[in-house]
This record gives structure tokens, C-alpha cells and sequence, in this order.
């Protein structure tokens, strides 16, 4: 009897270790199905184009615009064919927004956006990319939580904390592809981003194109869709006032 539990224990210990890995293992097993590290770390600009659809009329689509290698980034929100404008650069953050009637030109009322603003958009240029990229020199820090069943998927789960967010990352034990993203922020809004459709960008980058969004201020179930665009040239002009 003993030597059956014995037997038992090992087996289970063995099973442990096969799916137990760091999560720096983890991630570079994403990189490395997503293109490659070597992509990832030769990326110095890129754009987003997303459309959130859910039937509603708060449905929006928004274009990014952004420059690692000089923190800057360009956000336009556009809500039934109105441009909401946000930009953050090492020397200026500001935001504009439409005035008047959607009938006559456009008149924009610009405003400096405030320090807790400046230090969000700020964090989304690298976090935009990807949260756990060079994320402990962002100060970020990585906990293995476990391998997780939900459905038909084995996940690898991953908190990353920093100082004003919180991520839980789920990574599919097969694909070793990003699938759940749960973003929690000091506001107490959380926003869950699960990724079913994945797309190889022209630089080779595989990157989640197609998926769901959901926060749990607007308690909605959205379609979200995902188009991005890895290295373009970005002008200084797109950042300024």
C-alpha cells in the first residue's frame, strides 16, 4: 500500500513538473510563436485601427499612433463620426474635443491633460504593445499563479503588477499564444480582452486581431477587432498641439 501511494506521489510530481514552468519560460514561448523575439525587440513605432461593435450607440472606433523609442503616442476616438483627440509626448499632453454641431465645422476645444492622464497614456505605449514585454524594466512584477483548465484549454496564468495596474494573462498551453488579458486599473475599472483570431502582420509579428472587450464600467459585451501596422514612419508633427 505504501509503495502504491509512493508510486502515486511521483506520478503526480512528474505531471507537475511537465506543465510547471517559469514565466519567463512562458513568455518567450509566446515571442517565439508570435514571430520571434527577435521581432518583437525590432520594434520601435507602430499603429493600431480597432472597431468595438456591439450594436450600440456608444460603439467607437479608435486609431493609435505610437513611438517607443520616443514615448509618444496619438489616440483618436471616433463615436458616431465625432474625433475625440488624445496625445502624450515627452514635452506636451493634451486632449481635444469636438464642439458645436456635428452639422457645421469642427471646432475643437483643446486642454492639458492631468498628471494621472499623462501617466496612463504613458504607461499604453509600451503596454499597448504588449504589458509583459521588457516588463521588468518597467518595473513590473511576474507571478506564476498556475496552469488553469477553462473549457477546452489548458492556460498558463500570469499576474503582472506594477504600480497603478494589474494584469492576469492567460497563456494557451499548446499555442503558447496570449488568449485572456484581465486589466485592472487603480480606478477600479477592470477590462477583459479574450483573443480567438490571430493575424501575421507584414514585419512577421503574429498578433490577436479578432476577440471580445469588456469593462466592467459599461458592462458590455463587445466585438473587437484589431488591425496593426509594426515600424511605420511617424512624423514629431502627429504628437504636437
Amino acid at each position: 500500500m505504501k509503495k502504491i501511494s509512493v508510486i502515486i506521489i511521483l506520478m503526480t510530481l512528474s505531471v507537475v513538473n511537465i506543465f510547471a514552468q517559469t514565466v519567463d519560460e512562458i513568455f518567450d514561448a509566446h515571442f517565439k510563436a508570435a514571430g520571434g523575439k527577435e521581432l518583437w525587440d525590432g520594434v520601435k513605432s507602430y499603429t493600431v485601427k480597432q472597431n468595438f461593435v456591439s450594436n450600440a450607440p456608444s460603439d467607437y472606433d479608435m486609431e493609435v499612433k505610437a513611438s517607443i523609442a520616443d514615448m509618444s503616442m496619438l489616440k483618436t476616438k471616433t463615436i458616431m463620426k465625432r474625433n475625440f483627440i488624445y496625445s502624450v509626448s515627452p514635452t506636451d499632453a493634451f486632449f481635444r474635443v469636438p464642439m458645436g454641431s456635428r452639422d457645421k465645422a469642427v471646432v475643437y476645444d483643446t486642454k492639458d491633460l492631468s498628471d494621472k492622464e499623462k501617466t496612463n497614456m504613458r504607461r499604453e505605449i509600451t503596454d499597448m504593445f504588449a504589458p509583459f514585454y521588457n516588463y521588468q524594466a518597467k518595473g513590473y512584477i511576474a507571478t506564476y499563479v498556475g496552469l488553469e483548465v477553462i473549457g477546452a484549454q489548458r492556460l498558463h496564468h500570469i499576474e503582472l503588477s506594477g504600480k497603478d495596474v494589474e494584469y492576469d494573462l492567460y497563456f494557451d498551453n499548446v499555442s503558447n499564444l496570449l488568449t485572456k488579458q484581465v486589466e485592472k486599473l487603480a480606478s477600479g475599472e477592470e477590462i477583459t480582452k479574450e483573443y480567438t483570431t490571430y493575424t501575421t502582420a507584414a514585419n512577421g509579428i503574429i498578433y490577436p486581431s479578432f476577440g471580445t472587450y469588456y469593462s466592467s464600467i459599461d458592462k458590455r459585451n463587445v466585438k473587437l477587432t484589431t488591425n496593426m501596422v509594426f515600424n511605420p514612419t511617424l512624423e514629431a508633427v502627429n504628437f504636437k498641439r
